[in-house]
């Protein structure tokens, strides 16, 4: 009799250890985020982690006048896990007044631009952006639905200018990481 019960205990332990584990998935977590202004183009910006796994940047344009062109050229270095080789992705191009009409899909630029478009919060929808308006991306993330499934686990840092006009006004600098887990309770606090 007690050797049943403890083999019931021990079997519905087990089977709540495998449900609670689940399947692990490729997250990309973020380490830090890092922005600086670089002339008057931005009178404020303002870039946090809100968790590992999302962050959060605004940027409000100053009143002086209004941006004709925003656009983000961005260089990614990828560290592979168990490779020596490192993976340099430079140029990349992001146009920030051609956002939402963007519709490029199965490529790392489509997914960005998804990533990005599914992150904005109140973006006009063509150029010029006017004065005094803020610029909000927020929680952006690329969870595992975005993670193609041939990038391998790797290291990176990701290294963005945005040019509005043609004056350097931000820089933004990030590392991070695409890892596979399955519990993303550890990763809700920066």
């Amino acid at each position: 009799m007690y050797r049943s019960n403890h083999i019931f205990w021990a079997l519905a332990l087990f089977g709540c250890i495998s449900i609670a584990d689940g399947e692990t998935k490729k997250h990309v977590v973020f380490n830090n985020i890092e922005c600086s202004m670089r002339n008057k183009v931005f009178s404020r910006v303002d870039c946090h982690l809100q968790t590992r796994l999302a962050l959060n940047i605004f940027a409000t344009i100053n009143d002086q006048k209004a941006v004709d062109k925003l656009m983000g050229v961005c260089d990614v270095k990828i560290d592979p896990h168990g490779q020596q080789k490192m993976i340099r992705v430079r140029n990349i191009k992001l146009d920030f007044c051609q956002l939402k009409k963007n519709t490029e899909n199965g490529y790392i630029i489509g997914i960005y631009y998804s990533v990005i478009r599914k992150a904005i919060v109140d973006f006009p929808d063509k150029c010029p952006f006017q004065k005094n308006t803020t610029l909000a991306i927020k929680r952006l993330h690329m969870g595992w639905q975005d993670v193609p499934k041939y990038m391998p686990l790797s290291n990176f840092s990701f290294f963005a200018k945005v040019y509005a006009g043609n004056e350097l006004g931000l820089v933004v600098k990030l590392t991070g990481g695409l890892y596979e887990f399955s519990n993303v309770s550890g990763y809700k606090y920066p």
